[in-house]
């Protein structure tokens, strides 16, 4: 074994730079920060080659006193903190003094500064973390940082620079999220000579809008509740708007930038079954707790927090994202003009159960009885007017024609019967008048026998019978004809699939409306069609299935009129 040693100043300080500033996009989040820690009203970057040339900040804010400008260099100089116990109370974005000594240990940088009152302002040259140079300089009030030949003394660290475009691109994100947490300041992007954003002051849902980008922007949906020692509020993208990624998704805690797997975790919960898997919604959410409650140095570069109470602010941000989501209008339009906001007749009587064949009076009762429906009304007032393709309901509305796909309405309301039974404790179930036996794999028995009281509470009688084998004496009470076996099995089936965070219950219930909603081809009487949408209409979320997919699509008068050129 070596003999230990104490590094070299410079070898530290180098290794201690290197959590903190990656690449040239680090150092721009870093002086951004130090430029809003220090209240300016308008920021100003420029950047040459993709910041490693150079980087120069320009705020308007307080400024650095004169004699406080070589200690603004010196490790762990903040004028932040004084004890462990301000930790707990921390506001702003920097705190433990390391920004501007690490960025000087790899880089030439050049600070010059003026406060308000002072006649001049003073001008201080460091590179490699030694001063080489300190004066008096003429320059406006607030603070000037230039950042030269980065990586110039650690060129280990060129080799895992991305392209620079890519770099460049990086410096706009990290100034974009600077310029959501603060509408209040004007925000300039200068790349080799040429402006590359601007940001003036604007309203916060005006920036939001402007940063999640125009197809976003133009239907955001408000979102406010409380959370565990404090409130959060945000806007939200439509469901429709989804991505293929997670790059329209920003969070914010006390106004500083984080990556938060939970917060990120919590909203998405909030659009669950709202949106297809793969795609990923939209959003802008702020967090303002109190200080004491969370934990902001749990990161090098502070991007990460660590919360007091996880499991109650996790609830109360799906919470809160999903009542804002589903008290506003998701029917997505195939054409423009807006959707009514007018509410469905009374529903059919008995709804669509007691309508299809093959149902019985006693039974449609004890379904109708158990499952019940929500009293919402949140479509529109729709006449049907027919059935395209024995698979899509057509029907006036208010302002247009409106498409319903017939197994995608029929999942949902299906889906929230069930769910219904479930919340009411109730176990609506239908005895088979000869048990059916069903063979299952070690895999699905295990399943079975694992999850034997969710599969009871759905409303199936089924145990084991032997080894491979289970009886199989009841299912749910939804439509008669459905081959029990293969029910059971779609249902195993969808507890045997990724489904992380689900809960069980449900999953049955998914596989259980799946498997016995009415199809695509299936052809309906117009009582059955009426009862469909008029079910649809008392769902809490009647405007997707729980796979995402849309249950009905406007099409607005004026673009029928344009198509005939009435426009």
């Amino acid at each position: 074994m070596k003999p230990i040693h104490v590094l070299e100043r410079s070898v530290a300080e180098r290794i201690a730079a290197g959590e903190v500033i990656e690449r040239p996009a680090s150092v721009v989040k870093e002086l951004v920060e130090n430029s809003l820690d220090a209240g300016a009203r308008a920021v100003t970057v420029e950047v040459e080659g993709a910041g490693l040339r150079l980087i120069r900040v320009t705020d308007d804010g307080e400024g650095i006193p004169t004699d406080q400008v070589g200690l603004a260099f010196e490790r762990f100089a903040t004028s932040k903190i004084a004890c462990i116990e301000d930790l707990e109370q921390v506001t702003s974005y920097g705190f433990r003094g390391e920004a501007l000594p690490s960025i000087a240990s790899v880089a030439r940088v050049t600070l010059t500064a003026r406060t308000q009152n002072a006649a001049n302002a003073v001008r201080i040259t460091v590179a490699g973390g030694e001063i080489q140079a300190t004066g008096a300089h003429g320059a406006p009030p607030g603070t000037t940082v230039e950042v030269s030949a980065l990586f110039y003394n650690t060129p280990a660290r060129l080799k895992f620079l991305r392209s620079p475009a890519r770099e460049q691109a990086l410096i706009a994100e990290a100034l974009q999220r600077a310029a959501m947490a603060h509408p209040e300041v004007a925000f300039r992007l200068v790349a080799d000579g040429r402006e590359a954003g601007w940001w003036p002051r604007a309203e916060p849902v005006q920036r939001v809008a402007e940063l999640l980008g125009a197809g976003v922007a133009q239907d955001l949906i408000p979102v406010r509740g409380a959370v565990p020692a404090g409130a959060f509020h945000g806007w939200l993208g439509r469901p429709e708007h989804g991505r293929p990624n997670r790059t329209g998704q920003h969070l914010f805690v006390n106004r500083r930038p984080v990556q938060s797997a939970l917060l990120r975790r919590a909203a998405e919960q909030g659009y669950a079954q709202l949106m297809p898997v793969g795609r990923f919604p939209a959003f802008a959410l702020f967090a303002d707790v109190d200080p004491a409650a969370l934990d902001v140095n749990v990161h090098p570069r502070k991007m990460e927090v660590r919360f007091r109470d996880e499991s109650r602010l996790f609830g109360a941000v799906a919470h809160g994202v999903r009542q804002a989501l589903l008290s506003s209008p998701l029917i997505r339009q195939a054409g423009v003009g807006p959707v009514g906001s007018a509410v469905l007749d009374e529903p059919a009587r008995g709804g669509l159960l007691t309508l299809l064949p093959g149902m019985g009076e006693t039974a449609a009762r004890e379904v109708g009885g158990a499952y019940g429906t929500s009293p919402t009304r949140r479509l529109p007032v729709l006449r049907s007017v027919g059935q395209l393709l024995n698979t899509y309901i057509l029907a006036e509305g208010p302002d247009g024609l409106y498409m319903i796909d017939q197994h995608a309405a029929h999942e949902r309301v299906l889906y929230e019967r069930l769910i219904a039974a479930r919340r009411q404790g109730s176990r609506i179930s239908q005895g088979l008048a000869i048990p059916l036996t069903v063979e299952l794999a070690p895999s699905q028995m295990a399943m079975l026998v694992g999850y034997g009281d969710q599969f009871a509470q759905m409303g199936f009688e089924v145990e084991p019978f032997g080894a491979g084998t289970a009886i199989l004496r009841a299912v749910p009470v939804l439509i008669p004809g459905i081959p029990g076996a293969d029910l059971l099995l779609r249902a195993i089936g969808r507890l045997e699939e990724d489904g992380e965070g689900e809960d069980p219950l449900e999953r049955i219930a998914i596989a259980t409306a799946c498997h016995t909603a009415i199809r695509a081809g299936d052809r309906l009487n117009p009582e059955a069609i009426s009862a469909l949408l008029a079910d649809l209409n008392a769902a809490e979320d009647p405007f997707t299935c729980f796979h995402g997919r849309p249950t009905i699509i406007a099409l607005s008068r004026e673009q029928i009129e344009r198509w005939f050129l009435r426009g």
